[in-house]
C-alpha cells in the first residue's frame, strides 16, 4: 500500500515537474514575442532611436538577449565622436514562478507571466563607461519589468542616489536619485507611467574659463523634475495621447556676469490627437508660474497649435527624417522632402502661436495665425521668396502695456551707448546715457505711431496685421511686399 501511495507521489512530482517546465518554454516564447513587440513599438514612437538585437539567447527557464538602441542625429557624420548611442542587458526569467532569478537583485518571486531586468551594457558608449567608473560596484540604471500572461507589462526604473566631488569641471555633482513607472497594454500599443528626479545640483569648478554657464563656480540647481506620459498607438500607426514635463524650481548662478535666475513651476505638455479621418492636430504648451532675475520678474505661457496635418504624410516625414539621419549625403532626399511638403500642403494646415506674459513693467499679449496652402514647391530652390505662396491668408496682433515697451525699448537703447562709450565711460555719466536712451526710445516709438506701425490706446502699445491675397496690411495701411 504504501509502496503505490509513494509511487502516486512521484508520478504527481513528475507530473508537476513536466508542467512547469512546459510552463516555463512556453512562458519563454511569449516573453521572446513581448520583447520582439516592445521593440516594434518602440521604433514606431520615435523615427530617431533605431533598436538592434545583438543577441537572444533563450533558454528553459531564463532568456538573455543585448539590444543596441541607436540614436540618430542630423549630421552624424560630423558628430560620430559623441554618439550617444548605447547598448542594453536584458535577463529574462520566465514564469509561471521566475525560479531562475530568485538570486538576481529586486526579481519578485511572485506568479507572472515573465520578469525582465534590464540593465546598461558599461562598454557599449563613452557615457556608459563613465557612468559606471561614478557608480563603482553598483548599478547606474535597473529597470525590472513584470510581464503577465497576457503580455501586459509593469516596469519600475530606478537610478540610485550620486554624490560626486571633483568631476571634470564640476567642482560637485548631487543627484538624489530617479525613480519610474511605467504600464504597457498587452501588445504594447499604449504606455503610460511617470519617472520623477527630487534634486539635482551641479557647481563648477572655480577656476574653468569656458562659455559653459557653470565656469567660474556657476551653479545649477533643479528640484522636482518630473515626466508624465499617456500615449496610444492610432491610426496611421502614429502615437497620440499626451506627454508633460515639469520642473518645480530652477535656478542657475553665473559668477562671471553675477546673475540669477530663478524660475518655479516650469511646464512643458504636449498633446497629438486625430483631427477627424485623414487629419491629426498637435500643441505645445509652456508655462511658468514665475521667472526672475535681478532686475525684473514674471509669469507668461506660449501656446503653438498645429491643425490640419495629413496623417500618412506625417508618417512619411518621420521616415524620411530617420532615413535622412542614417544616409545625410542621399542626393534624393531633399527632393523627397519637397514633395512631402507638398502633399501636407494640399491640406492646408494652420499653425496658431498664443503668448501671454505678465512682468513687473507691464502686461503682454500676442496672437499668430497662418493658413498655409498648396503651391510651386519644387520650384522653391530656385526662387526662395516664392515661399510666400505657400501662405494662404494670416493674422497676427499684439497689445503691450505702454511702461514694458518704453522700458524694455529703453534698456537696449542704453546698452547700445554704454558699447558705443566703451571701459573709459565715466560712471558718473550713467543717469546721462539712460537719459539719452529714453529720449531715443520715445522719438523712436513716436515715428512708428506716425508711419502707423503702432498705436497707442488704453496705456497698452497695439498692432495689427493682416495678410490675404498675397497683400500685407498693418493696422489697415498695406505694406509692400517684393519691389
Amino acid at each position: 500500500m504504501m509502496k503505490k501511495w509513494l509511487g502516486g507521489i512521484v508520478v504527481i512530482v513528475a507530473l508537476a515537474a513536466v508542467g512547469f517546465s512546459g510552463a516555463a518554454y512556453w512562458s519563454g516564447t511569449q516573453a521572446e514575442r513581448w520583447y520582439r513587440d516592445t521593440l516594434q513599438a518602440g521604433a514606431s514612437s520615435s523615427p530617431n532611436v533605431r533598436f538592434a538585437t545583438l543577441r537572444y539567447e533563450r533558454g528553459w527557464f531564463s532568456s538573455q538577449a543585448v539590444t543596441r538602441i541607436q540614436l540618430d542625429r542630423p549630421g552624424g557624420s560630423e558628430l560620430r565622436e559623441a554618439d550617444p548611442s548605447f547598448s542594453i542587458r536584458q535577463d529574462i526569467y520566465h514564469g509561471p514562478l521566475p525560479l531562475a532569478g530568485r538570486s538576481a537583485p529586486d526579481v519578485p518571486m511572485q506568479w507572472t507571466g515573465a520578469v525582465v531586468r534590464t540593465t546598461l551594457e558599461p562598454d557599449s558608449s563613452v557615457w556608459t563607461r563613465e557612468l559606471a567608473q561614478w557608480y563603482g560596484a553598483r548599478e547606474p540604471l535597473v529597470a525590472l519589468s513584470r510581464v503577465g500572461f497576457d503580455g501586459a507589462s509593469d516596469t519600475q526604473i530606478i537610478m540610485p542616489p550620486l554624490d560626486l566631488n571633483n568631476v571634470g569641471d564640476l567642482k560637485s555633482l548631487n543627484f538624489a536619485g530617479l525613480h519610474g513607472q511605467f504600464q504597457a497594454t498587452p501588445q504594447a500599443d499604449a504606455v503610460r507611467g511617470t519617472m520623477r528626479v527630487p534634486r539635482l545640483e551641479l557647481l563648477g569648478q572655480p577656476e574653468t574659463a569656458t562659455d559653459d554657464p557653470l565656469a567660474g563656480g556657476g551653479q545649477l540647481t533643479l528640484e522636482e523634475l518630473s515626466l508624465n506620459v499617456n500615449q496610444r498607438l492610432g491610426d496611421f500607426d502614429l502615437w497620440f495621447g499626451e506627454s508633460s514635463f515639469s520642473v518645480a524650481a530652477l535656478r542657475v548662478q553665473d559668477p562671471a556676469s553675477d546673475t540669477t535666475l530663478v524660475a518655479t513651476h516650469l511646464t512643458l505638455t504636449g498633446t497629438f490627437e486625430p483631427q477627424d479621418a485623414q487629419q491629426v492636430a498637435g500643441e505645445v504648451v509652456i508655462q511658468a508660474e514665475n521667472i526672475a532675475t535681478d532686475e525684473q520678474s514674471g509669469a507668461g505661457s506660449l501656446r503653438l497649435t498645429l491643425r490640419n496635418l495629413d496623417g500618412p504624410t506625417i508618417v512619411r516625414l518621420q521616415q524620411w527624417q530617420q532615413q535622412s539621419a542614417s544616409q545625410p549625403d542621399d542626393p534624393q532626399a531633399m527632393d523627397e522632402l519637397l514633395a512631402l511638403l507638398k502633399t501636407l500642403l494640399r491640406g492646408q494646415p494652420e499653425l496658431v502661436l498664443d503668448t501671454q506674459a505678465s512682468l513687473t513693467q507691464g502686461e503682454w499679449m500676442a496672437r499668430l495665425t497662418l493658413n498655409f496652402q498648396d503651391f510651386a514647391v519644387d520650384r522653391l530652390l530656385q526662387d526662395p521668396t516664392g515661399a510666400l505662396n505657400a501662405l494662404e491668408k494670416g493674422w497676427a496682433e499684439a497689445a503691450i502695456s505702454r511702461n514694458l515697451v518704453e522700458t524694455l525699448l529703453a534698456d537696449h537703447v542704453a546698452e547700445e551707448l554704454h558699447a558705443l562709450a566703451g571701459e573709459s565711460a565715466d560712471p558718473a555719466d550713467e543717469q546721462m546715457i539712460r537719459s539719452m536712451a529714453e529720449q531715443q526710445a520715445t522719438e523712436q516709438l513716436q515715428g512708428l505711431i506716425a508711419m502707423g506701425f503702432i498705436r497707442l490706446e488704453d496705456g497698452q502699445y497695439r498692432s495689427a496685421a493682416r495678410f490675404e491675397s498675397g497683400r500685407l496690411f498693418v493696422n489697415d495701411q498695406e505694406i509692400p511686399l517684393l519691389p
